[in-house]
């Protein structure tokens, strides 16, 4: 039977079929449907994705913080030394943490691997959103656990510190076996509803000896998860009521009378758009308009308005989207760009024999400069300037993986050349896209002011010497990383002498531009640097600045401009340093120091300083003797090895102790590290053509002095005897 049309309907059956009650039932029904489904499918997808992700950044952190202390700290002994003075006490011992119970771990809690780690975790708590991030391991034997290094200042666990866990967590972080993530969620009445996540950090013989750890509150999520409950049902109960209402009482009013002048008025909108290219949020693609009402005399209006309509908003949104995106990385890169870069100046103010200053101007797209600067001892100091090639995400991603690689192999390999050869090989290994990147390596020796260094394609450096002008260093270049497997890389060496000066840079700078097409070129950069002489590595790079910035005028900046400089004060520097620290010593205690040059022609005036107070002080003559001995053979292997094939400062200073009567005498030098009183003593017993030669001379301090320490601290080797009178 054919369906009827409107006109063929009674008056009861056009009612019922009205836009009238088909709005009022369409809307009462759907609204409460997609209600509950959009609740049920929000609550879940919610507390599914934020749970997820906050158990995913809390573990990637963790991760990330794990790989940091593996790169630069050895935390694996204080670990099992907290544990161990753990076991040892006994449950009474244990029971109450209070000083006595803390003071079992002070010497753990202030060693410098500890306290360096301590920082680690500060910063990582301070740029991040955790309730608390720390080191501590489970003890199986009470389930309970120990922390070793906590950041939390509000809430602050000392080392030793142990509070009871449940077992079903223990056993999880105990038996992980490396898959997936790592975390437990649990709650109690402190600290409510946590997630705690975790890696192991392993000792040397490859047994676990600590977690680090970071714990999440989840009290956020549940609070959201029920403000979001409450809201929406509040929210979808008020719409559902009142659009229910307004649409029964006003849509016989408002929507059947104007239905055909909205027909009109569409068409005319359709030419509108054709000709003004006005947008609009309306859909009408897809619909199937057979209602038997008002409305189907709309329909072939709107849907010749709907095909242009659409697919003039699809060209304009794909537009809008590209443009977004490729917007949104480039923002992004930046951003990874100038974070991964070190920007704390001076980065080491409590090193007074050398300074640093870099810096990078970004151009207007994202490029792969980038600069790097780390100690790696006290001793040794990598100096890096890099060029990716190519610009935008891919760049500033494969500068990031650069820059780490390059940074991690030098903390390892000790040649330039070697360290280029491997990092190389790494990124050969997986380098699809065929990207490069040029690199200038150095590392200084501080204590002698050798600098090694390595070029893999990279600009000449330039080198000032002392009370010199800098100068272009044209070293052997390697083939660019990341361009051919297994290159070779040859290093070479340069001697720098207190007050030289090393300028590195990437092409940005020489290739600057200027309105008339004009290079500011290897020649003005020697000029801006050897314009007049200056007192820091920042004033230089400013002066190149000024210098390019006024040759290239109003033109654009095409290229990152990207330089560092390296100002080599030697170890004299240290003088000032040391000279402050004895004032102050000299207040409380009896003491007199001599520094002058390490020669072995200076060993008398050593003498000499140090019998005029031993006199003065009524030394026995044999003692005396036995003391001048020990000096001529001390200071003279100071003389000839500490600074070779320089020569350096060393401070002579001589203390008194009561009680009983005693003479102290320090021997304090920057040279190369090095402890006389690791060789073994000679064999007395054997005949002197039988013996190895050397060591006698040490052995003999040892045996006359009644106490002889070494230790190498803040760049200096400090040897003291002791002898009493």
């Amino acid at each position: 039977m054919p369906k009827k049309t409107i006109k063929e309907m009674s008056a009861s059956e056009r009612r019922r079929h009205s836009l009238e009650a088909k709005t009022f039932h369409a809307v009462l029904m759907v609204s409460l449907l997609l209600g509950i489904v959009s609740l049920i499918m929000g609550l879940g997808l919610y507390a599914y994705s934020l749970g997820n992700q906050l158990i995913k950044d809390s573990f990637n952190l963790t991760a990330s913080l794990k790989m940091v202390l593996d790169g630069s700290i050895d935390i694996s002994g204080p670990c099992r030394r907290t544990v161990d003075i753990y076991h040892s006490l006994s449950e009474e011992e244990k029971a109450v943490q209070d000083e006595a119970y803390y003071e079992r771990y002070s010497e753990i809690a202030q060693d410098p691997t500890v306290i360096s780690a301590g920082r680690v975790l500060k910063d990582f708590y301070d740029n991040n959103n955790v309730g608390d991030i720390f080191i501590a391991m489970y003890d199986e034997e009470t389930c309970t656990l120990l922390y070793i290094a906590d950041p939390d200042e509000k809430r602050p666990y000392p080392t030793g510190t142990w509070e009871e866990v449940e077992e079903r967590e223990l056993r999880r972080f105990l038996s992980w076996d490396g898959k997936g993530t790592l975390y437990d969620l649990s709650y109690t009445a402190k600290y409510g509803w946590l997630c705690t996540t975790g890696v192991p950090i392993y000792s040397h013989d490859g047994n676990i000896c600590a977690f680090v750890l970071a714990d999440v509150s989840l009290t956020e999520l549940f609070n959201g998860m029920r403000g979001f409950v409450t809201n929406y049902v509040i929210a979808t109960a008020i719409t559902v009521l009142l659009l229910g209402y307004l649409m029964k009482r006003h849509i016989k009013k408002n929507m059947v009378v104007p239905i055909n002048e909205i027909a009109g008025a569409a068409e005319e909108y359709v030419r509108s758009k054709r000709d003004s290219g006005a947008t609009t949020t309306n859909h009408f693609e897809g619909l199937k308009i057979d209602t038997g009402d008002e409305i189907e005399n709309l329909y072939l209006t709107l849907s010749g308005m709907e095909n242009d309509l659409n697919n003039y908003e699809r060209d304009l949104t794909k537009a809008i989207k590209d443009k977004e995106r490729i917007g949104t990385e480039l923002n992004l890169a930046m951003r990874i760009q100038r974070d991964m870069l070190p920007t704390i100046f001076p980065p080491f103010p409590e090193r007074p024999d050398f300074d640093i200053y870099a810096t990078m101007i970004p151009a207007k797209e994202v490029g792969g400069d980038f600069y790097d600067y780390f100690l790696i001892d006290d001793d040794h100091l990598c100096l890096v300037m890099a060029d990716v090639s190519g610009k935008g995400v891919p760049a500033a991603l494969f500068m990031m993986a650069s820059k780490i690689l390059i940074k991690t192999t030098s903390m390892s390999i000790s040649d330039p050349a070697k360290i280029l050869e491997r990092v190389n090989n790494q990124i050969c290994n997986h380098n699809s896209q065929e990207m490069f990147v040029t690199v200038w390596l150095g590392i200084v020796e501080l204590s002698t002011g050798k600098l090694t260094a390595a070029n893999a394609g990279h600009e000449y450096p330039m080198i000032k010497k002392a009370s010199g002008q800098y100068e272009l260093i044209k070293d052997k270049h390697g083939f660019v990383m990341g361009g051919m497997e297994n290159m070779k890389y040859t290093s070479y060496e340069i001697q720098l002498e207190p007050g030289s000066e090393v300028f590195v840079y990437t092409d940005g700078v020489t290739e600057s531009t200027s309105e008339r097409e004009e290079l500011f070129g290897t020649g003005r950069l020697l000029e801006a640097l050897n314009s007049k002489a200056f007192d820091t590595p920042k004033e230089v790079l400013d002066n190149v600045i000024r210098s390019a910035n006024s040759f290239v005028g109003k033109a654009p900046q095409f290229d990152d401009i990207t330089m560092l400089c390296f100002s080599f004060k030697g170890p004299n520097a240290w003088l000032e340093v040391e000279k402050a620290k004895t004032e102050a010593q000299r207040e409380d205690k009896y003491m007199k120091e001599l520094t002058l040059e390490a020669t072995i022609t200076n060993i008398p005036k050593v003498t000499d300083f140090v019998n005029e107070e031993l006199e003065t002080l009524g030394c026995p003559l044999k003692v005396q003797m036995q003391i001048d001995v020990a000096i001529d053979e001390l200071f003279g292997n100071i003389a000839q090895y500490a600074y070779d094939p320089l020569t350096g400062p060393a401070t002579v200073r001589v203390e008194v102790e009561d009680d009983p009567m005693a003479v102290i005498i320090t021997f304090i030098d920057h040279g190369k590290p090095y402890d006389p009183l690791e060789s073994e003593d000679p064999d007395t017993s054997l005949g002197a053509e039988e013996r190895n030669i050397g060591g006698l001379g040490v052995f003999l301090v040892k045996k006359t002095m009644d106490d002889v320490t070494y230790e190498y601290k803040n760049g200096q080797n400090i040897l003291r005897i002791r002898k009493n009178m």
